[in-house]
């Protein structure tokens, strides 16, 4: 936050020059194996891959047309796994969005969205600073959770929480495994009804396997 205690503002998305194409910067964060890549590929290539394999960080670009303009969604993948919290605060810079993704059938990929918190972040360097970005070596050890770690690196960017695999809350298999732990699927209901609340602004959307991706640009700043 800026020194009245407002959020700092949204980066402006770029130009590319000689063009009126913009470029936005979309980072997807959540824990390894809730959907993250899966639904990036089905955004960029239109397919659903179907063999999961592990990203660390991959960037998939996608173009869209909003109204008379063209738009480039550069689309970074991060790496979910606690090996690497420590690489992770890179992809934050210059972020025009946020996806925070979950698993709505596993309930703890849900509950690291909201509940844990990492201890003593650093801040986040200011421009022209010089200081080094993302956590300084002598951190306490990360704890896996995403609206505490996107807030503090990427302040005042609009973000989106979404629910991945919902086409399985139907899988009778997947369904047995949930109730023989007396757990249920993540609902949308349950999600926007949360305690804590997701914060505010953050929108929040459900995506399975063979649904359109949703539609993103309507968190953006600067695209109608």
């Amino acid at each position: 936050m800026d020194a009245a205690g407002a959020p700092a503002p949204a980066p402006a998305p770029n130009t590319a020059r000689g063009s009126g194409r913009k470029e936005l910067k979309i980072v997807i964060v959540g824990d390894g194996g809730c959907g993250k890549t899966s639904l990036l590929m089905v955004y960029s290539q239109g397919s659903f891959p179907e063999h999961y394999a592990p990203s660390v960080f991959e960037k998939y670009t996608a173009s869209v047309t909003v109204g008379s303009k063209e738009v480039t969604l550069n689309l970074y993948d991060t790496a979910g796994q606690e090996d690497y919290d420590r690489l992770r605060p890179l992809s934050y810079q210059n972020t025009h969005l946020v996806l925070i993704c979950y698993d709505v059938m596993n309930p703890t990929s849900y509950d690291n969205v909201l509940i844990k918190v990492r201890p003593h972040l650093p801040a986040p360097p200011t421009s022209g600073s010089g200081a080094r970005w993302g956590p300084s070596p002598d951190a306490c050890p990360p704890l896996p959770q995403w609206f505490p770690e996107v807030t503090h690196f990427c302040r005042g960017i609009p973000m989106v929480l979404i629910g991945c695999k919902t086409d399985l809350r139907k899988d009778k298999e997947q369904l047995r495994k949930l109730r023989a732990a007396q757990l249920e699927p993540i609902t949308y209901t349950q999600v926007t009804g949360a305690s804590p609340t997701p914060p505010r602004g953050a929108r929040v959307r459900m995506h399975s396997r063979g649904q359109k991706p949703p539609r993103l640009l309507a968190s953006a700043p600067g695209v109608p």
